[in-house]
Formats: structure tokens, C-alpha cells, sequence
């Protein structure tokens, strides 16, 4: 009878705990996970577009971008401008 209480106390602590775990796991999938997979091919070509449309300060303009989309809470926006900034920030620092 005790194992049953104790094994009831834990599926409690369990179901208790599981939308935060749930929530944390999500954010992490949404914010580093889901960005990466965006093919290297479209990531070029927005670090090309912001490079042509913004040619005085092309990475504060992408981390502009990154900003606005953390204030919007929108993790996987956040993260695939985080990869056009880190983008830019190479091609300029090749051309350098």
C-alpha cells in the first residue's frame, strides 16, 4: 500500500510539472532548433537583400530585425534573423 501512495505522489509531481517542462522544451525547439533548419539558401539571400536595401549599416538593420521580432515573441523569427545578422557580420568581416 505504500508503494502506491508513494507512486501516486510522484505521477502528481509529474502532471504537475509537465507544462512547464513542456513550455521550456517548445521554446527551446522554436528558438534554436527550428531556425537551423531553414535552408543556408534563403538565409543567403536575406543577408543579399538587407546587404542591397541597407548598404550604410546592413547588421544594425538585421539585428533591428532580430529585436522587433523578439519584442513580437516570435522565437523562430528571432532566430533566423539572428543567422542573417551573423551572415552579414561574416561577409563584412571577409571584406574587411
Amino acid at each position: 500500500m505504500d508503494w502506491l501512495l508513494l507512486a501516486l505522489k510522484w505521477l502528481t509531481i509529474a502532471a504537475a510539472l509537465s507544462p512547464i517542462v513542456i513550455g521550456v522544451g517548445w521554446s527551446v525547439v522554436e528558438g534554436s532548433v527550428l531556425p537551423r533548419l531553414v535552408p543556408r539558401a534563403e538565409i543567403e539571400a536575406m543577408a543579399d537583400a538587407v546587404m542591397r536595401d541597407h548598404p550604410d549599416d546592413p547588421e544594425e538593420w538585421a539585428f533591428m530585425e532580430e529585436h522587433a521580432a523578439w519584442h513580437r515573441s516570435l522565437s523562430f523569427e528571432q532566430g533566423k534573423w539572428r543567422r542573417v545578422r551573423r551572415e552579414i557580420r561574416r561577409r563584412l568581416s571577409c571584406s574587411a
